[in-house]
């Protein structure tokens, strides 16, 4: 006991803000620490925040999820043995959004291991793009839109790596529920689906056998997700032993949300935060464009000493031009220069809105249309709409306690509890369960859905049980 008491202080004090990478001082391979047993009574009643300085180390001494001494977790365990380079370019992109996925994962009471994912999926680079996946977590679109992201052409919710973190924390919370409580099975879902693991399950059930992840007898080459993931588990409880240093990380809060100034372009929030565009980006690397959609409600991380400066600045944002953003599909016979014309803007200004190198164009392409706004006063009109709409929304409610004949909120409540849900256009799974107040897991597994499931507008749900 006194010896892993030990053992937990001096990873904990090689953690000092002073060093720029730190060396977990930890058993090798399977054997892992036992805190529970390790750390005294007095010990474990403070709060989890004081005990770690790195967040890595907090990661470490996790230990919920079980690892064995599987040939395909050796041979992946092995080839990222001594790969410091690969290990510091890891740390230098996860710095900004590490706590938040820990914090988040431990207030879902989910096992912190999860947070090692991002290593395998992308290198921890939100901005990883493959034919279908991207960002971070390598979400796929449907999946996505599903679990609540926006995905258009001006932002990609998948490469902002705050909003696709909640977005994945849900869907592995669904997974996790759906195929018997096994976290393994759950990682292995969201690589290879969920169907093929539930089929697994169901034929184990069926001849009596166990339904956990190693009794399920999945060949590697179809979960090639959880063997890496694994092998980074018993890396990151024992670097030393595989020649590696993990640069060090603070466990403490990095960046903040708050509600982005539609139409703005994204420079000038930089410089009213007092960032270079380049680290805004790399915070906020969602946005497709240069600019901030006219429409809709979207989020801009910034770090929390920052946050103070720009809030100091924003007014000043909205004196300056604000741009209107549209789509168009590109038809036969358009060219660059006849959709500027088209639609009064420069080709030049076209080719920068959509980040295009050359001049060619494809029937089909999908086009993003910058047009400057009205700017005939300082406030913006997003701001405008929705200070009416609160007006509007308070003398409606006034006169329902007066006219039994004017249509009343009570009214949507009762809607709302109606069995079936006719699907609208824009409509996703996480949309639909939270305008139902049901659970999304719920409302999947009543419909028979998966991730990738895709509705379409007039399709019916049940909503209830």
């Amino acid at each position: 006991m006194l010896t892993m008491l030990m053992a937990l202080l001096t990873g904990c004090a090689a953690t000092s803000a002073s060093p720029s990478v730190t060396e977990f001082n930890t058993p090798p391979d399977n054997v892992q620490p036992e805190l529970s047993n390790a750390i005294p009574h007095e010990a474990k009643a403070a709060p989890v925040v004081e005990q770690y300085i790195n967040v890595w180390a907090k990661i470490q001494h996790a230990n919920t999820i079980d690892v064995h001494d599987d040939a395909e977790v050796r041979k992946q365990r092995n080839f990222f043995d001594d790969k410091q380079r690969f290990m510091n370019q890891v740390g230098e992109r996860a710095e900004p959004f590490l706590y938040y996925i820990v914090s988040q994962l431990e207030a879902r009471n989910m096992p912190l291991e999860l947070a090692l994912l991002p290593i395998v999926e992308s290198g921890y680079n939100p901005l990883a793009q493959a034919n279908g996946p991207a960002g971070l977590w390598q979400m796929i679109p449907a999946t996505g839109r599903n679990f609540g992201l926006t995905i258009n052409s001006a932002y990609d919710g998948r490469k902002d790596a705050l909003a696709s973190t909640d977005a994945v924390l849900d869907y592995l919370q669904h997974l996790y529920d759906t195929l018997d409580n096994d976290w393994i099975n759950a990682v292995a879902a969201y690589n290879t689906g969920e169907l093929v693991i539930k089929a697994a399950i169901d034929k184990n059930k069926a001849k009596g056998k166990p339904t956990d992840f190693w009794s399920l007898g999945i060949p590697a080459k179809r979960v090639q997700t959880v063997p890496k993931w694994l092998a980074f588990i018993q890396i990151i409880r024992a670097p030393n032993h595989y020649g590696l240093k993990i640069p060090a990380i603070d466990n403490r809060p990095v960046l903040d949300r708050i509600p982005a100034p539609n139409g703005v372009d994204i420079g000038q929030i930089a410089d009213a935060a007092g960032l270079s565009k380049a680290k805004f980006k790399t915070y906020n690397p969602g946005f497709r464009q240069g600019v901030i959609p006219s429409k809709g409600k979207y989020q801009i991380a910034l770090p929390l000493e920052n946050i103070g400066l720009y809030q100091e600045n924003q007014d000043k944002l909205y004196a300056q031009k604000r741009y209107d953003s549209q789509s168009y599909t590109v038809k036969s016979g358009d060219s660059l220069g006849s959709i500027a014309a088209k639609f009064g803007m420069s080709v030049k200004a076209l080719k920068q809105a959509n980040n295009l190198t050359s001049d060619r164009l494809k029937i089909g392409q999908e086009l993003t249309l910058l047009t400057p706004m009205a700017t005939n006063d300082n406030q913006p009109e997003a701001v405008k709409v929705s200070s009416n709409k609160a007006k509007v929304d308070t003398k409606v409610s006034s006169k329902s306690s007066t006219k039994a004949k004017t249509p009343t909120k009570p009214a949507d409540k009762t809607a709302a509890k109606a069995t079936t849900y006719k699907v609208k256009s824009g409509d996703s799974l996480d949309k639909i369960a939270r305008k139902n107040k049901v659970k999304l897991a719920d409302l999947m597994k009543w419909n028979q859905l998966n991730a990738k499931s895709i509705i379409k507008p007039g399709q019916e749900l049940k909503v209830t049980e």
